[in-house]
C-alpha cells in the first residue's frame, strides 16, 4: 500500500528529507547561501534593520516556512573559546537562521533541522546549536572567514534566545 505524502515525510529522517531537498529545490538553497554571505546579512546596531528572509518552497505537505538569517562578527572572547574548544580555524561570524511559519503555526524542528542540513551539508550538522523556542525553531553556527561551519561548544550560545 502505497503512503500519502504527509506520513510519508514523518517516517523520514532530517538526514533523508535534506538530501530531497538538495535534488529538488538548489535554487533556494543557492539563494539562502548567498544570503548569508551578502553584506545585507550581517547585523547593525541600527533600530530600522531588519534581517533578510528567504520564502521556503513547501515539501510535502507542510506549510510554507519562511527563513530569517541574521550575521553577527565574532568577537575576541568568542574566538578565544573556540580556538580552545580545539578548532584550528579561526571563526568570523555567528550565523543564525530562525525557521518560521508566517500564518503562526508551529514549525516542526526536524523538518526545520531539514533545512539546515540541506543549507549547509548532513557532515558538518554537528557544528549547529539549535537554541528552542516555542513556536519556531533557532539555529546558530559559527563559520571561518571562508563561511565553512567550525565546531563549537553549546555553552557559547547560552542565553543567545534572549539576546536574538
Amino acid at each position: 500500500m502505497r503512503k500519502n505524502s504527509i506520513s510519508a515525510v514523518l517516517d523520514t529522517t532530517p538526514a533523508e528529507l535534506a538530501e530531497r531537498l538538495v535534488r529538488l529545490h538548489p535554487r533556494t538553497l543557492g539563494m539562502l547561501s548567498t544570503v548569508i554571505r551578502h553584506p545585507r546579512s550581517l547585523a547593525r546596531p541600527m533600530a530600522s534593520w531588519r534581517p533578510p528572509s528567504v520564502d521556503l518552497p513547501r515539501v510535502d505537505g507542510h506549510f510554507q516556512l519562511t527563513a530569517t538569517l541574521t550575521r553577527h562578527r565574532v568577537g575576541p572572547r568568542a574566538r578565544a573559546r573556540v580556538l580552545g574548544y580545539g578548532e584550528d580555524r579561526e571563526p568570523a561570524y555567528v550565523i543564525s537562521v530562525r525557521i518560521t511559519d508566517p500564518g503562526g503555526a508551529d514549525v516542526s524542528p526536524s523538518h526545520a533541522e531539514s533545512w539546515i542540513r540541506a543549507l549547509i551539508g548532513n557532515d558538518s550538522i554537528d557544528a549547529v546549536h539549535e537554541i528552542s523556542h516555542e513556536v519556531s525553531p533557532t539555529f546558530v553556527w559559527l563559520v571561518d572567514g571562508s563561511f565553512q561551519p567550525l565546531r563549537s561548544p553549546a555553552s557559547l550560545f547560552a542565553g543567545f534566545r534572549d539576546a536574538a
